[in-house]
């Protein structure tokens, strides 16, 4: 058995990720951004078109809700709703998923999409490079 290059897999990891939610948003127009990150915050894959400054500002005001979510057994998934779109974060493996969307969007069609086209590329991931994920 080799020795594992953790800075190859993750990028590997970033970039079939980064690839899944491109491809979301190809097939799912009505998603405007999309990005993945972990509970302390740090970002692990975003869409081509979000502005890292954005999920930046997105990861800190979720900061303060998960720690009060702690005390319920954590967040599975968030929908907020204003007058121009949704913002919907759903907990997958140890990741949060956000996709933002527009109020037209067939929020059964997004979920649908998301919650499986991200799952298996995460299990594919897995089969690829056993060891877990090591960010940062």
């Amino acid at each position: 058995m080799g020795v594992k290059n953790l800075d190859t897999d993750n990028e590997i990891y970033t970039f079939a990720l980064k690839s899944a939610l491109n491809e979301i948003q190809n097939v799912c127009p009505d998603i405007k951004s999309s990005f993945m990150f972990k509970e302390d915050g740090e970002i692990i894959a975003s869409d081509e078109t979000t502005p890292e400054k954005v999920i930046v500002r997105v990861v800190d005001a979720f900061d303060g809700i998960f720690e009060k979510a702690d005390s319920v057994g954590g967040i599975e998934g968030v929908t907020l709703e204003g007058s121009k779109g949704r913002v919907n974060v759903s907990c997958m493996n140890d990741f949060y998923l956000v996709t933002v969307t527009s109020r037209k969007a067939d929020m059964v069609y997004v979920n649908t999409v998301t919650r499986v086209l991200i799952p298996t590329v995460l299990r594919l991931l897995e089969k690829i490079s056993p060891a877990p994920l090591k960010w940062g």
